[in-house]
């Protein structure tokens, strides 16, 4: 299952990388591509946008 989302906060590849590295970390997730010019983020897998959100808690990161 593929979900689009907003994400705000991601400025660079620094916070592309931070954010990709949390994200894979949750079991269901099979890939995520961020895009920074159209502040979009792809996730493959089966998760919630809640759960997603709730990994990024700690940064300055918000999937929308």
């Amino acid at each position: 299952m593929k979900n689009e989302y907003n994400i705000e906060g991601v400025k660079c590849g620094g916070c592309v990388a931070v954010v990709k590295e949390k994200l894979s970390k949750l079991d269901n997730v099979d890939n995520v591509e961020i895009n920074i010019q159209e502040k979009t983020i792809v996730v493959e897998g089966d998760v919630s946008k809640e759960d997603l959100q709730a990994v990024l808690v700690e940064t300055n990161f918000k999937i929308v």
